[in-house]
């Protein structure tokens, strides 16, 4: 009988065990169920942004800074994910709206990645507005750009492409040779400037600047062709 009782006393307690390790899993399931829903909306729009679900990032950011406007956190998020949309969709909205963000954020608090992305996006905003033919508002972009990023040679050298094809060559190259003070090796000046010196004659300027725009875009086809035509311009030349 003791045995039977003691063996009966074993059941029940093996029985628990099992509820207890149930209990335990149902508990650890609900504890990371829980932990999942306790994530603020500004790390919920991250884990968005960085799956490029930018229609729910924009959401989770945008409660974040209609909750806390001084959340500068939640304000770069929603500019990025604004930035996002905006070049998905090519929604010049979205594109302005995501700006408006960022300089607010700039007033928060300035900071290094900030103006590059400030000077990334004037950039590009200014390439579609003269895509639509709209060179004031380009320019205007583009001071925007080259002020948050005054030692990027890309907005300098956009503006100076502007004012060559306005027939404005000297300021071009001023701006060109700018660009080339902040950036010795930036193929897109040295090419650029190559163009002015072939436009003016001088075919020998023209063949110095495209060489070294080759050394750093080898097999870009535009600098290959006017390289190889200077190089034929020049054996020609008595």
């Amino acid at each position: 009988m003791g045995m039977v009782n003691g063996m009966g006393g074993m059941g029940p307690t093996g029985n628990g065990k099992r509820r207890g390790l149930a209990v335990f899993a149902a508990y650890g399931a609900f504890a990371i169920l829980l932990a999942a829903c306790e994530r603020t909306p500004v790390e919920k729009g991250r884990i968005s942004l960085s799956l490029g679900d930018y229609p729910m990032a924009v959401r989770f950011f945008q409660s974040a800074v209609e909750k806390n406007p001084q959340l500068y956190d939640a304000r770069l998020g929603l500019g990025q994910a604004l930035l996002q949309k905006a070049y998905a969709e090519d929604d010049s909205a979205s594109f302005q709206y995501a700006l408006v963000q960022l300089e607010a954020c700039r007033s928060l608090a300035p900071s290094q990645d900030l103006s590059e992305l400030l000077t990334d996006a004037y950039y590009e905003r200014a390439r579609k507005q003269l895509k639509t033919g709209d060179t004031v508002a380009a320019l205007a972009s583009l001071s925007k750009s080259i002020d948050h990023g005054p030692k990027n040679p890309r907005p300098l050298n956009l503006v100076g492409i502007v004012y060559g094809k306005l027939g404005e060559a000297e300021k071009a190259g001023v701006l060109f040779q700018k660009a080339l003070r902040m950036d010795s090796t930036d193929a897109s000046s040295h090419f650029n400037l190559g163009m002015l010196s072939w436009q003016a004659g001088d075919v020998r300027s023209a063949h110095g600047h495209w060489f070294k725009a080759l050394k750093t875009l080898p097999e870009d086809e535009d600098v290959l062709y006017w390289f190889a035509l200077s190089e034929k311009k020049l054996r020609e030349t008595p």
